[in-house]
C-alpha cells in the first residue's frame, strides 16, 4: 500500500497531537509534582506538530513523495490500540507483562526464555523509575491494578 507522505505524516502528527491534547486533559487530576515534566513534553510536541504542519503544507516540501506501507505495521498499530485500552482497563504492570511478550514473538523472537527476561526487567525498570525513583503513580485501572 502506498500513501503520499505529505498526507501520511501530517495524519501521524494530527494523531500524536491529539493523543498530547488528551494526556494534557486527564493530567489535570495528578498532583502538581507528577504532571509538570510530562506536561511539559506535551506541549512542547504540540508545538512542535504545529510548526512541522506549518512546514508541510506552506511549502509544500514533500510533494510527490510516496510512504511504502509495510504489511506488519497495520497489525503492529492495531497491538497498540488494543495495548492502550489494556493499560486503561487493567493497568499498566498487567498489560505490559502482556503486550510485550507479544509483541516480541511477533517480531520474531522465538526464544521464550529470553522473552520472559526482557519482559520482566523493562516491567520492572519502569517501575523502578518512575514509582520508586520519581514517586509517579503509574496509570490506574477500572479494576485497581
Amino acid at each position: 500500500m502506498e500513501l503520499r507522505l505529505k498526507y501520511a505524516e501530517s495524519l501521524f502528527l494530527l494523531v500524536i497531537g491529539a493523543v498530547s491534547v488528551l494526556f494534557l486533559v486527564l493530567s489535570r487530576e495528578y498532583s502538581a509534582m507528577a504532571r509538570s515534566v510530562p506536561n511539559i513534553c506535551a506541549v512542547f510536541a504540540l508545538l512542535t506538530i504545529a510548526f512541522r504542519l506549518w512546514q508541510i503544507w506552506s511549502r509544500d516540501s514533500l510533494r510527490g513523495a510516496v510512504l511504502r506501507i509495510h504489511q506488519r505495521s497495520v497489525p503492529f498499530i492495531i497491538m497498540l490500540a488494543v495495548y492502550t485500552a489494556g493499560v486503561f482497563l487493567i493497568g499498566f504492570m498487567l498489560s505490559s507483562l502482556v503486550f510485550v511478550p507479544v509483541c516480541m514473538y511477533w517480531m520474531g523472537q522465538r526464544q521464550i526464555f529470553r522473552i520472559a527476561v526482557i519482559t520482566v526487567a523493562y516491567v520492572a525498570l519502569i517501575y523502578l523509575v518512575f514509582v520508586v525513583g520519581f514517586r509517579m503513580p503509574l496509570p490506574d485501572s477500572l479494576v485497581g491494578f
